[in-house]
């Protein structure tokens, strides 16, 4: 283990830092004894749409949760796609180890896992609000799901919001949605997207909706008031379709939800019309305002703990499910390292800039630590709560961390990364045959990420690849044929392979 020297200290500005807690004072406020969780999963979220990580952007709720807490620089996602990314968010657990029967359909017992879109939420299985629940939180969840969905009544694709028919089905499909929410141990479930907003198979439906999430968390903290909580929030934002498309889209657009038509403005944080405004009036490009968009949904639900007296008694984890900068669905930089952000005050320092490797899987096993609950003896963590690592800038952290998406594995340390391509036995076969029918990306599907990686990674295609990551960042030069790196190589290897040894499938000469 590495020593956790990497956490640099700003200096703050009180104002800021109290932002949050401006009526926590006010006169009969309960604050619980346990502290409440608020984790926010963005989507699709890169560096350069937050302020605080360096961006020409106007975030200034983000940013203050940056202000008050700790700001991670190198956050990963073990598997760099959304459903994957989301099952470990929930389960704390590598996605490989799910006990889905359509993912063992597709990778069964024994061989070689395949991880991407076809990870999702076994029925039954214990997740991070199963857990709080039975230790009694009232747990909810508002947003973008894509876990696993259940049967929808369809609709014709250029189906008409205001035909009762589709209005119907609709309203139906929401409920069916937010009772299999439930079944993964929330109390409450609102503003529930199915995935992504093609996955709703209505054109109609294929716009961003930030204010239809924002009031689903609200309605929550309402109904939580005087109890612990933990609440899932995840916006659609910043995914496909373009976010500032929808910002811009035609002014009965705030009506369009997967539930139905709204009837009413919902009115729960800044309008869309100011949005503009204020960006220009910051000095920054009007094409940056869906940033904006999104720190607004946040700030409403940061001013609503305000409201509630329970700020300083709440701790915010926020973390993009996987980047898009050229590596979606890879195990390079530009889909792994996402940005993410810990806010609890007095619990965790304030300003503080945490270059140590932190990944997804340490958030159930933080989150759980700080609620002072322990899992279940049946439940496997594969993280560690960041608690310690934040508070003690000599305590003992991970030097290594494993990802793992489609055909390729990977292992990074604070300066290199090495990533192995191994395809199973039958699809290695093909390939040498000529009978693929395809090219053999990282990842099956979606191809479209693939061609993009492989167009910013001139050895996307090599078997083993060694990257410098402070002299080459964008992993442009591959060392791995380098002799001169014969034994950093040599050593990457050994990390991964033991990290492999954890898990039952094989993977090339590293698990037989």
């Amino acid at each position: 283990m590495i020593k956790s020297n990497s956490l640099l200290k700003g200096v703050l500005a009180a104002a800021l830092i109290g932002a949050f807690s401006t009526t926590a004072g006010a006169a009969g406020a309960r604050v619980s004894p346990r502290p409440n969780v608020v984790f926010i999963l963005t989507d699709d979220q890169n560096f350069d749409t937050i302020g605080c990580f360096g961006a020409k952007v106007l975030t200034p709720a983000m940013d203050r949760l940056a202000a008050g807490g700790v700001r991670f620089t190198r956050a990963y996602t073990v598997h760099s796609v959304c459903t994957p990314s989301r099952y470990v968010c929930l389960t704390g657990q590598y996605a490989s180890r799910s006990g889905d029967p359509r993912f063992n359909q597709v990778c069964p017992p024994g061989t070689q896992s395949n991880v991407g879109f076809n990870v999702t939420r076994p029925p039954g299985s214990l997740t991070v609000a199963k857990v709080l629940h039975d230790a009694g939180y009232v747990t909810g969840f508002v947003g973008k799901w894509h876990t696993g969905a259940p049967q929808v009544v369809r609709v014709p694709e250029e189906g008409r919001m205001d035909d009762p028919k589709v209005a119907a089905a609709l309203g139906e499909n929401q409920r069916r949605l937010v009772e299999y929410v439930k079944g993964a141990g929330f109390d409450f479930a609102a503003g529930v997207y199915r995935g992504n907003l093609k996955d709703h198979k209505l054109d109609a439906l294929d716009v961003h909706n930030q204010e239809w999430v924002t009031k689903g968390a609200l309605d929550f903290l309402d109904r939580a008031k005087g109890k612990p909580f933990f609440l899932h929030v995840c916006t659609t934002l910043q995914h496909g379709p373009p976010p500032i498309k929808s910002l811009r889209a035609g002014k009965d657009a705030w009506r369009v939800t997967p539930a139905g038509l709204l009837s009413e403005p919902l009115n729960v944080q800044s309008s869309r019309e100011s949005i503009f405004e204020r960006v220009r009036a910051a000095g920054f490009d009007a094409d940056t305002a869906h940033a904006t968009w999104l720190d607004d949904g946040i700030a409403a639900i940061l001013k609503k703990l305000g409201d509630m007296g329970v700020a300083e008694n709440t701790l915010v984890l926020m973390f993009s499910d996987n980047g898009t900068r050229g590596g979606k669905g890879t195990c390079y930089e530009g889909g792994a390292n996402t940005p993410s952000i810990l806010y609890w005050k007095g619990h965790v320092p304030a300003g503080v800039v945490c270059g140590e490797l932190v990944q997804n899987t340490d958030f159930v096993p933080t989150i759980l630590d700080a609620a002072g609950v322990s899992p279940p003896e049946s439940m496997h963590l594969d993280g560690r709560s960041l608690l310690p690592m934040v508070n003690d800038a000599n305590a003992a952290w991970r030097d290594t961390t494993l990802l793992e998406v489609g055909h390729t594995r990977g292992v990074l340390t604070s300066k290199w990364k090495y990533i192995a391509v191994r395809y199973p036995p039958a699809m290695r076969k093909a390939i040498d045959a000529g009978t693929l029918g395809r090219k053999p990306y990282h990842m099956d599907n979606p191809t479209d990420l693939q061609i993009t990686a492989e167009r910013n990674h001139p050895a996307y295609w090599d078997a083993d690849q060694l990257y410098d990551l402070e002299k080459d960042p964008g992993e442009k030069v591959n060392l791995a044929k380098d002799s001169a790196h014969a034994a950093v190589l040599a050593d990457m290897k050994g990390r991964l392979k033991a990290k492999l040894a954890e898990f039952s499938r094989p993977f090339g000469e590293f698990n037989p």
